[in-house]
């Protein structure tokens, strides 16, 4: 049996931070989480409306890196079953 690759697992200086491990393996949980925040902040805060929309476009902007991100860890896992298969079907 073939072990998976564990995504995340990196060296040097910004392995030290646990919130940097964070983003890198739940990427898709943290966007819903800023989000969410977003939203609260436009209903319940009295913020300047270009505040609003430059978190608005950062967010957008965050939402693509993360839909990258995404795409990659299942392209990634497509290929990992494509091996499997390949070496089951021998």
């Amino acid at each position: 049996m073939t072990s998976i690759p564990k995504r995340g697992r990196h060296r040097g200086p910004a392995a030290a931070f646990p919130l940097l491990e964070l983003l890198r393996e739940h990427p898709a949980r943290v966007y819903s989480v800023a989000a969410a925040a977003v939203a609260l902040l436009a209903q319940y805060v009295t913020v300047p409306q270009e505040a609003l929309l430059g978190l608005v476009a950062a967010l957008l902007g965050a939402g693509e890196v993360t839909q990258r991100v995404e795409n990659s860890k299942t392209s990634e896992a497509f290929e990992l079953l494509a091996k499997v298969t390949a070496r089951h079907d021998r």
